[in-house]
């Protein structure tokens, strides 16, 4: 919000620009140890000998790998400046490396304190990295240092989590290359990878091409744009391990409690797109000037796609549940061939919004093969997925539709967006039972949670 007003679109476009090369790197370098983690750690005892020795490889192996991506990265720069050749963005590629250094090192630390169970360090940790993140940026916007500040907000704070973290474990910072079952640990993080890194392409290529066919500007205004409904898949990311472990503890058949955790999931995310579609003008020029009112449009259509795309990772984590990663890898390369296709055609013609319509196809199709995956043989299931989605796909697709041809009056929206609410509980995306399902869950997680605290709490 801040450098949106103090910076010129060309330079938060080169931050934005630098950030994508950032994000392919750190999951390059990742090899899927980080989703391990979590799944592994979870069956040892908290600060147990199998703990700390699987703690030190996985952080070893993270870091190994990183530095050879960091290196591959390193090496291919100047090839990456004559695709980008912007002087804002070639005056930045030497913040790449250490940013991708501290931040696959604070994620894997992260990993490594969800499956010790230990989160209340976790949430201290992460909300206290990030003030100081967002204080340290906006202090050097401020002082003028551009948008050097946020990179070295993001390095610096990343720094003292790590440091944090090694003053307080330190056991886990010693450096370990072997393990004995080093093997089933690569090859269960394997298929991981390979969804982590598919997904990555597939996000980002939109930022790519729109960057090399319109400059760092466009991008700047789509970045801004996506921001918001990011926002939406940040909260999904952060339940995403307890989803997981729910899941992956639920048993398969036509009462399969997964199912109805997504028609909840996929009735809430329908309603949250519909009210941010309504918001987006407001909050755009809110947040980050009339300068990017341009991208109001952009911010409308995503809202859309972030909707369609954590119910893809639904999909994908109903997959991981049960045991199917290979499955899950496989969902996401007809999405890779989509996007590729969709993005190359759609962005030289409508720039920032060919972009968004291409993510929204993507994630449609995804989804529709996502409730095969997950349904396997049984049709019967496959089509209760499909209808749950498409009976909350068709509203949010039809408003979007209206709002861009039409560019109603904020009233006007409103009234839209109340119809389209109508439409979704006339349709039974979500259903009495399923409420009642999940009010039952958050008790019993409630009161596992209540129980746990009280065990710790005993001497």
């Amino acid at each position: 919000m801040v450098a949106a007003r103090l910076l010129s679109q060309d330079d938060l476009g080169s931050f934005f620009l630098v950030m994508l090369v950032v994000q392919f790197t750190a999951v390059l370098g990742d090899v899927g140890l980080k989703n391990t983690a979590i799944r592994i750690l979870s069956s040892f005892p908290s600060m147990s000998v199998e703990f700390i020795q699987t703690s030190r490889y996985l952080l070893t192996i993270t870091m190994i790998t990183s530095l050879i991506a960091c290196l591959a990265v390193t090496l291919a720069i100047p090839l990456l400046t004559k695709v980008w050749p912007y002087e804002s963005f070639q005056k930045q590629t030497t913040f790449i490396a250490p940013i991708v250094l501290f931040t696959t090192g604070n994620q894997l630390i992260m990993s490594l304190l969800v499956g010790g169970k230990h989160f209340r360090t976790l949430s201290i940790l992460s909300i206290g990295t990030e003030l100081f993140r967002a204080g340290l940026s906006i202090t050097g916007l401020l002082a003028g240092f551009g948008v050097v500040a946020l990179f070295w907000g993001m390095i610096v704070s990343r720094l003292i989590g790590i440091g944090a973290i090694w003053l307080w474990m330190p056991s886990l910072f010693a450096v370990t290359i072997r393990h004995p079952q080093s093997a089933e640990l690569l090859k269960f993080g394997g298929w991981l990878y390979g969804c982590s890194l598919v997904s990555m392409v597939m996000i980002r290529a939109s930022d790519a091409i729109l960057t090399t066919y319109m400059g760092t500007a466009a991008l700047a205004v789509y970045s801004a744009a996506m921001q918001v409904p990011s926002v939406l898949q940040r909260v999904f990311e952060s339940i995403r391990p307890a989803l997981l472990g729910y899941i992956s503890s639920q048993k398969t058949g036509s009462e399969n409690p997964q199912i109805a955790a997504v028609r909840i999931v996929t009735a809430l995310l329908a309603v949250a797109a519909t009210f941010l579609i309504v918001l987006s003008r407001p909050l755009m020029t809110m947040l980050y000037s009339e300068k990017y009112e341009s991208g109001v449009t952009i911010m409308q259509a995503l809202n859309v796609w972030a909707a369609f795309t954590i119910i893809n990772y639904l999909f994908s984590i109903i997959l991981i549940g049960n045991g199917q990663s290979r499955r899950a890898f496989l969902l996401t390369l007809p999405q890779l061939a989509m996007i590729i296709i969709s993005t190359g055609f759609l962005v030289p013609l409508y720039e920032g919004f060919g972009a968004a319509i291409a993510l929204i196809a993507t994630a449609f199709l995804g989804n529709i093969i996502g409730a095969k995956l997950v349904a396997g043989g049984d049709k019967s299931i496959c089509h209760t997925l499909i209808m749950v989605f498409l009976r909350a796909a068709a509203p949010l697709l039809l408003l979007l539709l209206v709002v861009l041809s039409t560019r109603p009056s904020f009233l006007l929206l409103v009234l839209l967006s109340s119809l389209t609410i109508v439409l979704l509980i006339a349709s039974r995306v979500v259903t009495q039972k399923d409420i009642n399902m999940l009010s039952a869950a958050i008790s019993g997680l409630a009161g596992r949670g209540s129980a746990q605290v009280s065990k710790e709490s005993k001497p």
